[in-house]
């Protein structure tokens, strides 16, 4: 029988990400007893990208990690850097207010440019790739929502240029879409390689590391805490959970506040060189308008890098791969019947507003989860904020608000509304899908 969830999760790390990454750490575990000024559960991308800035303010840091760098959602996302929300920037504006709206957006407009900055900075092996993302309109009422994104970013100065017609074309290698955006800010990298490259950069900053160390115990005595695991203890005046879709019940309450869907990719077979040539030619990741899993990259392996559908709660799932095939046939019907060599799957931690969270859950303690599927760039700024938080940047410089923690109101019937949510959404690209194929 399927495990139940993230935590218990023993699914490995994929060797699509693994053969092309770095090799792992290795780090100790921990057997010892030792004081820390910071003390970070989780070692992904936020937990890293916090420890990385407060060890090179001269912060005693000490990460302590439940399997090995990258083992959640961090050595198993899709690879896109993505300069946004999951929401668009009008529902960001309308849910976090004016002041809180225009700092997000803004923020995250700048997400790969820290990301990319940063791999530069420290020599991160990571097979980054920074030619651009794609969005193309899988339907012609899409295409409205495309010219205001493209609008709205332009008035911001942002790289972002519409295409058409046979630009589309050229740019994909693929007849079936008449419309796109091109953004430029974007890009894509291994995630496994970035979170290995981020931990290292941690540790040659003066953070100590340990793996296969999973917290147990957290207790407060006077103005410090104790993180207790099977081998040792850290002692820290300061805390931060950073465990996202794999948060535990080391906190009361902070694994209600999060609904995990397991997310999947599938990568095929290494395409022939015109193969090559033909499928987005420049490089860049395209995804489209269609509301569930339309990402596809090249890999710099000359494979074909995909997002798709599988079950949304089973550790034993596997993704539906007959329908991936269709959908790649149906936008390069020129690939034809492609294997499929490796398949990667893991958690997303999704809020109810599906927005990361920041808590203050007692005085010391911080928590930053809740990527909701947009990990790369938002995890790494995350950490950012978190740094900030910590370091005593005022409020007025924070990009994110931080958020009551509360659980999900129907958290006991979280599993049926969102797989009859997921269904809805499956049903609708299918009807846009037939709509379009009938003219």
């Amino acid at each position: 029988m399927a495990a139940a969830g993230p935590v218990e999760d023993v699914t490995p790390l994929s060797l699509a990400y693994a053969q092309a990454a770095p090799p792992p750490l290795n780090a100790p575990t921990l057997n010892e007893r030792l004081k820390a000024d910071v003390a970070i559960v989780g070692a992904g991308y936020t937990g890293l990208s916090s420890a990385l800035r407060l060890a090179e303010s001269g912060s005693r840091v000490v990460v302590l990690e439940a399997r090995e760098v990258g083992w959640g959602g961090s050595g198993r996302a899709f690879g896109q850097v993505v300069p946004y929300a999951k929401h668009d920037d009008v529902s960001v504006l309308r849910h976090f207010g004016p002041d809180w709206g225009e700092r997000l957006v803004t923020g995250l407009g700048g997400g790969p440019d820290l990301v990319f900055e940063l791999i530069a900075r420290h020599g991160i092996a990571c097979e980054a790739n920074r030619t651009g993302l794609i969005f193309a309109a899988h339907h012609a009422s899409a295409i409205a929502g495309l010219d205001r994104l493209a609008n709205f970013w332009r008035d911001r100065a942002a790289d972002v240029e519409r295409i058409d017609g046979e630009a589309v074309m050229t740019m994909t290698g693929s007849r079936y879409y008449q419309a796109a955006l091109l953004d430029r800010r974007g890009g894509t990298l291994n995630p496994l390689g970035y979170a290995r490259g981020l931990a290292r950069a941690a540790v040659n900053a003066g953070a100590v590391l340990f793996e296969s160390s999973r917290v147990l115990g957290l207790q407060r005595t006077g103005g410090t805490w104790t993180l207790r695991t099977a081998g040792g203890e850290i002692e820290a005046p300061d805390v931060v959970l950073a465990t996202d879709a794999y948060t535990d019940d080391l906190w009361p309450g902070l694994r209600q506040s999060l609904i995990p869907l397991r997310a999947y990719q599938l990568v095929s077979a290494p395409l022939s060189d015109n193969l090559r040539r033909s499928v987005l030619p420049g490089g860049q990741s395209l995804s489209d308008t269609r509301r569930l899993y339309s990402g596809i990259r090249p890999r710099p392996d000359g494979r074909l890098h995909m997002s798709v559908d599988g079950p949304a709660f089973s550790n034993g799932g596997a993704p539906f791969t007959a329908k991936s095939s269709r959908r790649l046939r149906d936008v390069f019907p020129q690939v034809g019947d492609l294997a499929w060599d490796y398949a990667v799957a893991g958690w997303v931690g999704m809020t109810e507003e599906q927005y990361p969270h920041i808590h203050r859950l007692a005085p010391g303690v911080l928590a930053a989860i809740g990527l909701s599927g947009r990990g790369i760039a938002f995890g790494t700024l995350l950490g950012r904020e978190v740094f900030r938080r910590l370091s005593g940047v005022a409020e007025q410089d924070w990009m994110l608000p931080d958020t009551p923690l509360r659980p999900i109101r129907v958290k006991p019937f979280a599993r049926p509304l969102v797989g009859a949510l997921l269904n809805t959404y499956r049903l609708l690209d299918r009807w846009d899908l037939r709509k379009r194929s009938t003219g």
